[in-house]
């Protein structure tokens, strides 16, 4: 293993160094995700970064979580008893299960008199995009989310509003009868698009679903518009 592949450069303090070859000073510890990481439906890259004094191995749990060979293991030629910093890219199949999974990645670390320890870093993947208006409705099972649900209601005399999220891959989003996105496409990262919407000329009630998809993922938006009965009463 390289060391351009274990980090920048090591902490720049050295912690302990040994008088003999029988005293060595051992340390791992995660640094990120120190509890757990979520990531979205149509990511495909995060990372993992921890502190080790010896030499690792990674291993995933779930197939959809993988960790480059490059990365799955590595020899720390730790003459001076340093605390070095790695930080690994890991890959991820979208999620298109429909619901949310987990992942578990196993970090192990061996050094001299024969010491031994191990971490463990928690992924876990949503199977909607990352929409942050409409805020999301939550769907809950024994205390754990289990879904998000998408809707924004507007008057029946509005003409406008706004989806704001943010995704990792090019995206579409599709029209309804009365909803008009300003822009049907576009590239990754944050986005904020212009809904027009023809106003509501019935004493009713009405919605409409628009659709976005990054990454193969679809996420549904339902518009729905106050009737003029309603607006009156």
């Amino acid at each position: 293993m390289k060391k351009s592949f274990l980090s920048c450069v090591a902490l720049v303090a050295t912690l302990f160094v040994a008088c003999n070859k029988e005293s060595y000073y051992h340390t791992m510890g995660l640094q990120y995700p120190q509890s757990i990481a979520v990531v979205d439906a149509d990511q495909t890259l995060d990372s993992v970064v921890f502190a080790t004094t010896d030499n690792f191995n990674l291993t995933s749990n779930a197939d959809w979580m993988t960790v480059p060979d490059s990365m799955r293991s590595g020899r720390i030629q730790n003459v001076y008893q340093m605390i070095w910093m790695v930080a690994s890219p890991l890959v991820f199949e979208t999620n298109t299960t429909g619901k949310i999974r987990t992942a578990l990645l196993t970090i192990h670390c061996t050094g001299a008199n024969e010491w031994d320890q191990s971490a463990t870093a928690t992924y876990k993947q949503l199977h909607w995009l990352n929409i942050t208006v409409p805020a999301p409705n939550y769907a809950y099972k024994d205390g754990d989310i289990t879904d998000a649900a998408f809707v924004m209601t507007d008057s029946a005399t509005q003409v406008s509003d706004s989806l704001c999220f943010r995704v990792h891959g090019n995206w579409t989003l599709t029209e309804g009868a009365f909803v008009h996105p300003t822009t049907m496409e576009g590239e990754a990262g944050k986005n904020i698009v212009r809904l027009t919407i023809d106003p509501n000329l019935s004493a009713d009630e009405r919605q409409e679903q628009i659709v976005l998809t990054s990454n193969g993922i679809s996420t549904p938006i339902v518009v729905k518009q106050k009737g003029r009965k309603e607006e009156t009463e």
